[in-house]
């Protein structure tokens, strides 16, 4: 019989476990302050459980791990981006980025996405599995043993895959994330970016979790939208709004609107009108960033003064916005840069 993923285990589900196998409830405590405070790759390094229980655990459980293949450091900002090989040879990428009041991990949720943003690097992968709770967990593991100086303060969803498609995983890590006794990482310094599936949104909304929501929006017309993030064709515009909408009456949570400006295609002051018309209901802001370059990509980035005038527009129409700055782009830490560049 194949042994159990143990940090596939919710923590009633390692406690029921636990006491299947004649143990005291209190032991969960235990193994998840080695599983995710210390990280230990071996129920041989629980140095205070009894010798007799590693070696069951030993016998029924497995310890999973990432391995690093590729790791880059940017000179400009300390954004490190790492490339991990999976236990079935797939591969995906973290993001270690460093500021001065805090530490944000930007985390892979799925080995390739479906939905072939047109701007992304990853969508030419395709997409080839869900990643597991545990293999969610591990990128937090690594980061937090790479960096043992540098506590993990902020994790978000917004490195390859997209987090609602693989909606349970990630709901059972970000609850090991949230745990005191693993990660004690606040819920709402936890961030879900979704391209906009509406299903996942609406189950998001009754998880009575602080957890922010990000939305990848990028163009305020279905005609634009439809051919920077196609899910647009089955989720469009209007539909999304209103399921926005609700999401921040039922939960009074802020939405936060990612928006990619691209020269020529959606970062016109006229967009910046439209879109502020778009958003006027909602309670929201919105990130801009330039998009970033990708050789197989014609896209390119607007001015600076184009920017400018884009959150200008957006603010004078009583939309809160900010340009978030492209980080790491010194080592091509966009989703799915490493991988490419490995090809």
């Amino acid at each position: 019989m194949d042994k159990i993923d143990i940090k596939a285990l919710s923590k009633t589900e390692l406690e029921n476990e636990l006491i299947a196998l004649g143990y005291e409830p209190y032991r969960t405590g235990q193994i998840f302050r080695w599983l995710y405070k210390v990280g230990v790759r071996s129920f041989d390094e629980m140095s205070d459980i009894p010798l007799d229980m590693r070696n069951r655990l030993k016998a029924k459980f497995h310890i999973t791990h990432l391995v690093i293949l590729d790791s880059r450091s940017s000179a400009s900002d300390g954004t490190i981006k790492y490339l991990f090989k999976l236990e079935d040879s797939n591969t995906i990428e973290t993001v270690f980025l460093p500021e001065r009041d805090r530490n944000t991990v930007c985390l892979s949720s799925q080995v390739g996405c479906k939905y072939g943003c047109s701007f992304c690097a990853s969508a030419p992968f395709g997409f080839i599995r869900n990643l597991r709770s545990s293999e969610l967990l591990d990128e937090i593991i690594f980061l937090k043993l790479k960096n043992p100086l540098a506590s993990i303060t902020n994790l978000v969803f917004m490195g390859i895959g997209e987090p609602l498609d693989n909606y349970d995983n990630v709901m059972r890590a970000i609850r090991i994330f949230n745990d005191e006794e693993a990660f004690n990482i606040g819920a709402r310094k936890i961030t879900i970016s979704t391209c906009g599936i509406i299903p996942g949104i609406e189950k998001l909304k009754k998880e009575g979790l602080q957890i922010e929501l990000s939305v990848s929006l990028h163009a305020s017309t279905d005609a634009v939208r439809s051919k920077l993030v196609p899910i647009n064709k089955r989720y469009p515009l209007k539909d999304l709004m209103a399921a926005c909408k609700d999401y921040v009456e039922s939960t009074n949570r802020i939405i936060t609107f990612e928006y990619i400006l691209i020269k020529g295609v959606n970062s016109s002051g006229e967009d910046a009108v439209q879109l502020a018309r778009l958003l006027k209901d909602i309670k929201c802001k919105v990130n801009t960033i330039t998009c970033n370059h990708i050789a197989s990509k014609d896209y390119k980035k607007p001015s600076d003064e184009d920017v400018r005038i884009f959150i200008k527009k957006l603010k004078s129409n009583g939309i809160n916005a900010m340009n978030r700055r492209s980080k790491g782009e010194d080592i091509d830490a966009g989703c799915g840069q490493l991988r490419i560049s490995r090809l």
